[in-house]
């Protein structure tokens, strides 16, 4: 078996799984076209054209699996090719429907303004699977990104911070956090691990949001002063620090990418 990994920043908890005679080429046309990330491709030793599982990611969050048909005769492996169908959130549905144009996609409906007010496309992928892409999130999943909303949900993880609970912190974080200080780049997963093994711990943490700013529909910045105290190693400490932190919707939640401190002092 061989294997190609990428990371990726998205957590998905529903995965469409799709078919394809010539799996090799379906993922060539998502990620040429349509945008998606290889992540993992698990093809057999003895023939790589076959592909036993693969994944592919959206950047903005979701993702989908696929292998190649007729590869055993499980369930997966009998399923047919070519019938199945997929939504797609998206920001910028012209420029994938240009793509989708260009590589000459199927057309099945054309860019279009829906009643809902969703605007998109659908087309057919190079082996009959149905791709629809639109503005439509889904009811209820316009993310916010108001003060309101993140000073929740950095009041919750403040909790989980003093809390010294390291699974319950990194859940509001994206696997490629980062930390910059006066002492440099820190990778999140470092002070996850310090927070774990009970080297950092905290008992107070107190964050007032002081402003919010919309890079896109999909990243904010949110500027926050805060203090903070417990000890590294034995050692106790206080702070007052600026923040900013750079926060991504995933298609489900926002989580924190970046985190930039500066005492205040």
């Amino acid at each position: 078996m061989t294997t190609t990994t990428n990371t990726t920043t998205t957590t998905t908890a529903v995965w469409p799984c799709l078919t394809y005679r010539d799996a090799r080429g379906a993922i060539a046309f998502l990620t040429d076209v349509f945008g998606f990330r290889e992540t993992a491709v698990h093809a057999r030793e003895d023939d790589p054209s076959i592909v036993e599982h693969a994944e592919l990611r959206r950047p903005h969050g979701g993702g989908v699996m696929l292998g190649t048909a007729a590869k055993d005769e499980s369930a997966w492996g009998r399923r047919a090719p070519g019938n199945d169908a997929v939504y797609v959130v998206c920001d910028e549905p012209e420029t994938l429907f240009d793509r989708a144009v260009a590589a000459g996609a199927e057309i099945v409906r054309g860019l279009r303004d829906e009643d809902y007010g969703s605007r998109g496309f659908t087309v057919r992928d190079i082996e009959g699977n149905l791709w629809s892409f639109g503005t439509y999130r889904g009811e209820g999943a316009e993310p916010k990104a108001d003060r309101e909303t993140f000073a929740a949900l950095l009041n919750d993880w403040a909790a989980a911070i003093v809390a010294n609970d390291a699974e319950a912190i990194g859940r509001f974080a994206t696997p490629d956090w980062v930390l910059i200080a006066t002492n440099g780049i820190t990778p999140g997963s470092t002070f996850l691990e310090l927070v774990a093994a009970g080297d950092l711990t905290h008992d107070t943490m107190n964050l007032k949001v002081e402003r919010v700013a919309s890079l896109s529909d999909t990243t904010v910045l949110v500027t926050t002063r805060g203090t903070n105290s417990g000890a590294f190693r034995g050692e106790p400490f206080t702070a007052d620090e600026w923040a900013t932190d750079v926060f991504v919707w995933d298609g489900e939640r926002w989580r924190c990418a970046l985190t930039q401190l500066t005492s205040v002092d």
